[in-house]
């Protein structure tokens, strides 16, 4: 190709098109979309703090304890029993077993083999719920009754030579009876020879018959003493078997401790009760000697006949607080039912972070689909006390039953009495409606509902306030 045809303009390929506008990049929307997102999410966090906040003075919701029937004459009581027509207060708790949960544990250290129940479920006292891994059990069974059988036939054969002895013992009675006679008849014998006169018979036949009586003594005296230690080795194996029997006890029990073992990898309800937690599965140990405190646990059991209330009482509400109360209880799972209880006993530490005091209220007839953990709305009741007591008696319970709080709101904070401007946790304006009693003091008028203890109300003015304004509190 040479130069010309290079520089030669192709008249099928047609001249360049100049009026055709060049095509622009878009590459400029991406840090923008990223400024309009990041101002975004800035707006949807700090938006609020953003908008101007509207001064405001506010003054707290008075919180006290009095008397609120106590111009009323009272009724005198005529029996101990519970006044449901006064409340004194409302809590907020949680279900538990009355008065424990109770745990069923494995007693040997195991691995889980099989596990025949699930949470929830009901169980009958001495059902299996789970069993371990038993090999090593039957083993340990089956050589422990080895032992105990091989040293029961030991001791059978070591009695069988009180048999051998007593043949010993009666064929030496048998042998001293003959000696003695043999002895009788050495003596006589010998008695005869020296009795004839001199040189009749030799003097040697006489010695030999003298020595003769003498040999038949020592013989007998020899056979006597065979008694003596015959006893003595019945009483040498009297000892031993008594040795004997006392390590066939020590095997019988190791016998015992091996089945009792052997059982224990089966593992049994010890109530009847609901599953409330299942701690095992196949194939996970279960340890007694692990630092966790449920390293061994297979099941927690409760009793559903036997439920209580874990109520958190606030400390300003826990003076009137006593056992033996009645409670009323409702729960979110039957809102339509409520339960009666009674408060057994208050715990002997408040708690420090929720301000509160726990009290335990045993159920009446609890529902079987009430489970633990499940939330409660209690409200507690004072108790009449009995007429038998004296008059003061009387009077201080009853100033006692009627006892309780009553809030106080500053009437100048009030908004056409029917109404008030509450300080919210986030430091918003929230109007919220009321119900005023007729009672005043010192300039604030008492409020029966809409209020609770601790809030804040808004003062004068509130010509600039609407639900939601950001708040500045100035004091």
């Amino acid at each position: 190709m040479s130069l010309d045809d290079l520089t030669s303009q192709n008249p099928s390929q047609g001249s360049p098109d100049f009026s055709k506008k060049p095509t622009r990049s878009l590459a400029w929307l991406l840090p923008v979309a990223l400024i309009i997102g990041f101002l975004i999410v800035l707006a949807l966090l700090f938006g609020k703090r953003l908008i101007p906040a509207v001064s405001v003075k506010t003054a707290p919701v008075i919180t006290i304890r009095t008397g609120e029937d106590s111009n009323k004459t009272p009724s005198p009581p005529t029996e101990q029993t519970s006044n449901t027509t006064s409340l004194l207060f409302q809590a907020s708790g949680w279900i538990e077993p009355d008065p424990y949960t109770t745990f069923v544990s494995a007693l040997i250290n195991g691995v889980i083999n099989e596990v025949l129940v699930l949470e929830g479920q009901s169980v009958k006292k001495g059902q299996l719920l789970a069993t371990l891994i038993d090999e090593d059990a039957k083993l340990n069974l089956l050589t422990a009754q080895q032992k105990h059988t091989a040293y029961q036939k030991q001791i059978e054969a070591h009695c069988t030579e009180y048999n051998i002895i007593d043949s010993d013992i009666i064929a030496a009675n048998s042998q001293i009876t003959a000696m003695e006679a043999q002895l009788d008849q050495a003596r006589d014998n010998s008695d005869r020879l020296s009795s004839l006169p001199k040189g009749s018979i030799s003097e040697r036949e006489v010695t030999k018959a003298k020595l003769t009586t003498e040999m038949q003594v020592a013989m007998l005296s020899e056979a006597q003493a065979q008694i003596p230690k015959l006893n003595a080795r019945k009483t040498q194996l009297a000892a031993q078997k008594a040795t004997m029997e006392a390590n066939l006890l020590e095997l019988a029990t190791n016998k015992d401790r091996a089945q009792l073992a052997l059982d224990r990898t089966k593992i049994k309800a010890s109530m009847d009760g609901i599953i409330l937690k299942l701690h095992a599965a196949p194939g996970m140990k279960r340890m007694l000697d692990m630092d966790s405190p449920t390293s061994a646990v297979i099941v927690e059991l409760y009793d559903p006949a036997k439920l209580q209330a874990r109520i958190d009482v606030p400390l300003n509400e826990a003076a009137a607080l006593s056992a033996g109360q009645t409670v009323e209880l409702i729960s979110d799972l039957l809102p339509d039912k409520t339960f009666t209880g009674t408060v057994t006993r208050i715990s002997g530490q408040a708690d420090l972070q929720r301000n509160t005091l726990q009290a335990k209220v045993q159920i009446n007839n609890p529902d079987p689909r009430l489970r633990p953990d499940m939330l409660m709305r209690a409200k507690f009741y004072p108790i009449s006390k009995s007429s038998n007591n004296n008059q003061s008696k009387s009077n201080n319970n009853q100033n006692i039953t009627n006892n309780r709080l009553s809030i106080y709101v500053p009437q100048e904070a009030l908004i056409d009495q029917t109404s008030v401007w509450v300080v919210t946790p986030e430091l918003t304006a929230e109007k919220r409606t009321i119900k005023l009693a007729t009672q005043t003091k010192e300039n604030h008028q008492r409020v029966t509902q809409g209020l609770r203890s601790g809030e804040s109300v808004i003062l004068p003015p509130h010509h600039e306030l609407k639900p939601g304004t950001r708040l500045n509190i100035t004091h």
